[in-house]
């Protein structure tokens, strides 16, 4: 448990390979970053932390402030704004003390995926640089990209925070769908209930709501700015995993063409650099309309389950043999550009 960002937060560090990229998880909507690691009740193998550490990469799981017991008080203020900025700060301690290489993945589940351009924005000048984010069953935070049913019956807590146990009923089949998926039982709902889930500051949920006078008030001007919606320029470079049930369709459907807008932007700027595209050889600019057109389908894995589909050893090891693959992928361009230039 530390401070960043004038918030508290709780991250969990688990040493490795320092020659290889430290890998960072950012949570959804109600979760704490135990979803990545687990806690003492659960099989350690059944979440990512186990299978990024077996792969050698550096491991950190980051938590933003719910009403959950592992924090006191609450923070019905925070926003996507303090949360890049949170992150940012707790990668920078991270890389710093324990001299870790620059570049980082950066992987975001589910609203985990809305900090990707405020984090983009507070990332300029730390020690570290996102080579990869890797959006989980999430979009970016634009406004209409939000599943309908996260957008509508956002009740508040006497603390002013979201209440999403409405929601509920959904983690929790899908937590069961996973347990089977996975052959056995990943976490009771009780245990899953009590260490992970609690309610979430309003802001971050890219509803254009903001807590403000004791109540929820409607601010899409203020939302947009908060996550830097539109600063293409600050986001690190976006690829997609998603799972494959019909209980994510929206996720399943929407998720590799909502980001190929922005990917796209963000693989356009990398290659041009600053220059113009009249500067481009020929074939740099034949290799580029096909990257372009492609993105989508290059830049996205498919993989079995719902929205927890990194949820059990099965599950989890294909998720962080997903991350590396895309891993190949990006540098893949950026060395043929650079050799190239």
């Amino acid at each position: 448990m530390s401070t960043a960002a004038g918030f508290p937060v709780l991250y969990r560090y688990i040493a490795a390979d320092k020659s290889k990229p430290l890998m960072v998880f950012v949570p959804g909507n109600s979760h704490l970053a135990r979803i990545f690691y687990g806690c003492s009740e659960a099989r350690e193998e059944d979440f990512i932390s186990y299978w990024v550490h077996c792969s050698g990469h550096p491991f950190l799981a980051i938590s933003f402030p719910i009403a959950n017991k592992a924090f006191e008080g609450y923070y019905p203020n925070f926003t996507i704004a303090d949360w890049g900025k949170q992150v940012a700060e707790v990668i920078d301690k991270i890389v710093t003390e324990n001299r870790l290489q620059q570049e980082v993945i950066v992987c975001g589940w589910s609203m985990g995926c809305k900090i990707a351009g405020a984090l983009g924005r507070e990332a300029i000048g730390k020690s570290f640089s996102i080579v990869m984010f890797v959006a989980m069953s999430g979009d970016p935070a634009v406004p209409g990209f939000l599943p309908k049913a996260n957008a509508e019956n956002i009740a508040m807590t006497p603390e002013g925070l979201a209440n999403r146990e409405s929601l509920y009923p959904w983690f929790f089949q899908a937590l069961e769908d996973q347990s089977t998926y996975n052959g056995h039982t990943i976490l009771s709902k009780d245990i899953y209930r009590q260490r992970i889930l609690g309610a979430t500051p309003v802001g971050l949920i890219g509803a254009g709501l903001m807590y403000k006078n004791g109540q929820f008030v409607e601010d899409l001007e203020w939302s947009l700015k908060s996550a830097n919606t539109f600063n293409y320029d600050d986001y690190p470079f976006p690829v997609v995993i998603h799972g494959d049930s019909i209980s994510d369709a929206e996720n399943v459907l929407l998720n590799t063409s909502n980001w190929a807008f922005i990917r796209n932007r963000v693989l356009i700027k990398r290659v041009l650099g600053d220059n113009a595209l009249k500067d481009l050889s020929s074939s740099h600019w034949e290799c580029l309309q096909e990257q372009v057109e492609s993105s989508g389908s290059h830049f996205s894995i498919s993989l079995p389950g719902g929205h927890f589909f990194f949820w059990g050893a099965i599950s989890a090891n294909s998720v962080v043999r997903s991350i590396l693959k895309l891993f190949m992928l990006t540098n893949s361009i950026s060395k043929f550009y650079d050799h190239n230039s």
